[in-house]
């Protein structure tokens, strides 16, 4: 997963956000003193960090919802958003087999989703979706992630 985040042109800083608020920035000089990190020569309290990307770190560039309607009009799909976006959290909230979430690319779990959602089983219509969101313009990230992300990275010690 690292080596994915890092390869990540949004990471990359091709595609700049902006800058912290000062108070942020501030905050996070206080947590690098506090941890020893960039200080006086003593190495960070910190040995790595654990991000979960989806929804937090990366962010959907547009909706779910207007994404599986306006790829899905080619495949027949005339569900209202308001609709797909009901069928998209009641496939998230229905109980899952240990087995099925998150099992090798994901393709199971997802094909469900997108079927629950847009009552579409059309196996096409699904891969265009799943490789719509394996794509960077699909995410964005949050204003001030790159710059936290570099912030809490030292030069040259390799870490995050």
């Amino acid at each position: 997963m690292p080596a994915t985040l890092m390869r990540c042109p949004l990471l990359l800083g091709r595609h700049p956000v902006t800058a912290l608020r000062h108070s942020s920035s501030s905050r996070m000089r206080r947590v690098r003193r506090a941890t020893g990190g960039g200080s006086q020569g003593r190495p960070p309290a910190y040995g790595g960090l654990l991000l979960d990307a989806g929804g937090t770190l990366l962010q959907l560039a547009q909706p779910v919802a207007k994404t599986y309607a306006a790829l899905g009009r080619p495949y027949g799909v005339r569900k209202p958003e308001k609709y797909i976006m009901e069928g998209f959290k009641r496939a998230f909230s229905a109980p899952w087999p240990k087995t099925l979430r998150y099992q090798g690319d994901g393709r199971p779990f997802w094909r469900i989703v997108v079927a629950e959602a847009t009552d579409c089983t059309n196996n096409d219509y699904f891969e265009e979706v799943y490789q719509y969101y394996a794509h960077g313009d699909a995410w964005r990230l949050p204003d001030g992630a790159y710059r936290t992300l570099r912030d809490l990275k030292k030069p040259g010690d390799g870490s995050c």
